[in-house]
């Protein structure tokens, strides 16, 4: 009985298949605080390649990030002693980039921000227990740079204006601020020039 040509070659490329090493293993060892750090590591030169985890001294899972040629590389995540999400980054090249999240240890979202090539740019958002909106501002190059707005914990505007970078690179208020109070009514219009702000108006 002969063999047909397919399933010779099915058999050559399994056969192949097992016995290509695989140029990834995994290691462990406890850092100077004695917990336990695991990776995947490349065999011919030791890069990270692969999954990062780190362990408290009890197995709690603290940290579990991805590397791809020694440089951290897509989610990043942290975890409190007890094993709740914490945080989460994103990474390219080693460097923070993309959309960054802090947690409250319900799970609730507590603060929003995004990254371009390790720099906040964009909006940053905090938000309170309850879910609303805390306090939203405009950043650029890690600097305050643009509109800001402040709200009270039951979702009604508290204050509102602009931050504009001074000589130094600090992010500073800049034009005219308005205060209000958990009512909506407005309590203080003010006047600002590089974080000097001077009452022109209140309630």
């Amino acid at each position: 009985m002969r063999s047909s040509p397919r399933l010779c070659v099915l058999f050559l490329l399994i056969f192949q298949a097992f016995c290509i090493p695989n140029p990834i293993e995994t290691t462990e060892a406890k850092n100077d605080r004695g917990q336990l750090e695991r990776w995947q590591r490349r065999k011919d030169n030791f890069a990270k390649e692969g999954l990062f985890q780190r362990f408290s001294p009890e197995g709690v899972l603290l940290e579990e990030a991805h590397y791809l040629a020694d440089s951290l590389n897509g989610e990043r995540k942290y975890f409190s002693p007890t094993g709740i999400l914490a945080s989460i980054e994103r990474y390219q090249n080693h460097k923070i980039h993309g959309k960054f999240q802090a947690f409250y240890p319900d799970g609730q979202l507590k603060i929003e921000q995004d990254f371009v090539q390790g720099a906040l740019t964009g909006f940053s958002i905090r938000y309170y227990p309850n879910g609303k909106i805390q306090e939203k501002v405009l950043l650029k190059d890690n600097v305050e740079n643009g509109p800001f707005t402040e709200y009270h914990e039951n979702g009604t505007l508290k204050t509102e204006g602009s931050y504009a970078p001074n000589e130094e690179g600090d992010g500073l208020e800049e034009g005219e601020i308005k205060e209000y109070d958990e009512t909506g009514q407005l309590i203080r219009i003010a006047d600002c020039k590089s974080g000097i702000c001077l009452t022109r108006w209140k309630k």
